[in-house]
Order: C-alpha cells, then sequence, then structure tokens
C-alpha cells in the first residue's frame, strides 16, 4: 500500500541498472563503435588503392600519348624509345624524365615495342605492339597494371579500310 508515493516499508519506490545490464550496454556500444572504426578505415583503405590505380592510369596513359609523337623509325629504334622509367604519385620536378623525383608511392615501369606474334607476318612486318607495364608497392602488396596498342608503319587507316 502506498501513501504519498511511499510503500508500505517506508521507502520511496527507487529502480536503477543493474551491474549485468550496464555490462551489456557497454558491450553493445564497444561493438558499434568497434564496427564504425574498421568501416571508416577499410573506406580509407579503398579509396587510396583507388587514386593509386588512377594515378597508374594516369602514367601508362601519358607514355602512350608519347609514342603517338615519334615516327616509324624512332619508335623501332631501340635507343630513341626510352624501355624504363620511374613516376611517384606526387612529382615534384623532371616530371617523366628518368631522373624524376617526388613523394608518396613510386611507380616504376617499361615500354616494350614488338612485332605482334598474333597475326599474319603479312601485315606483322610493318606493325609493332606497344606495351606499357607499371608497377607500384603499396605496403606488401605489389600492383601490376599493362596497357597495350598496335602502330602500323603507314597508318592504321591503311589496314583498317584498305579491304
Amino acid at each position: 500500500m502506498k501513501l504519498n508515493g511511499l510503500s508500505h516499508h517506508g521507502r520511496q519506490g527507487q529502480s536503477a541498472f543493474s551491474i549485468i545490464e550496464l555490462m551489456v550496454a557497454t558491450v553493445v556500444m564497444l561493438v558499434v563503435f568497434v564496427t564504425i572504426f574498421a568501416t571508416m578505415t577499410m573506406g580509407l583503405s579503398i579509396t587510396q588503392l583507388s587514386r593509386e590505380n588512377l594515378r597508374a592510369t594516369q602514367i601508362m596513359l601519358d607514355k602512350m600519348e608519347g609514342v603517338r609523337l615519334y615516327n616509324w623509325d624512332q619508335l623501332t629504334n631501340s635507343s630513341v624509345l626510352a624501355g624504363s622509367f620511374v613516376n611517384w604519385f606526387f612529382e615534384t620536378n623532371n616530371i617523366g624524365s628518368a631522373s624524376a623525383t617526388g613523394n608518396g608511392v613510386m611507380y616504376s615501369g617499361t615500354i616494350s615495342v614488338a612485332a605482334p606474334t598474333n597475326m599474319s607476318p603479312v601485315y606483322s612486318n610493318s606493325m609493332r605492339e606497344v606495351i606499357v607495364t607499371v608497377n607500384w608497392l603499396t605496403g606488401a602488396t605489389v600492383h601490376k597494371r599493362s596497357m597495350s596498342t598496335y602502330v602500323s608503319q603507314m597508318g592504321m587507316q591503311n589496314y583498317v579500310f584498305s579491304n
């Protein structure tokens, strides 16, 4: 029986959390915070890998655009076209040269020019396959990307539209 908020024992009715309820709530909050932290860390790692992949693609495209500037004699002369190169995530000077320096991830690459092996000798004698390959290291993981194209002695339009 209650009179004026007092129970029949003379104390006001009070309620509190037990130690078990407090521990369960703490564990739930801990799991939530760890999950949020892990999700943010994974998101940042994926973003960094995407940036590195994009930079590798930019480097390969830059080298492919450079190939367009060479004539047939320069392209087939191994002393004119540099076979290897180094680029950085953040270039600081001498962009694209062998002595380039920079910050961040270091990209090392190769440019190879060879006669294509998957076509008729009638065409392959006057065509070259150019392959640009880029390698870089993220932590302990080695990444590798490559891009290839064909270059013809008289221009591709002569081979495509002649038939």
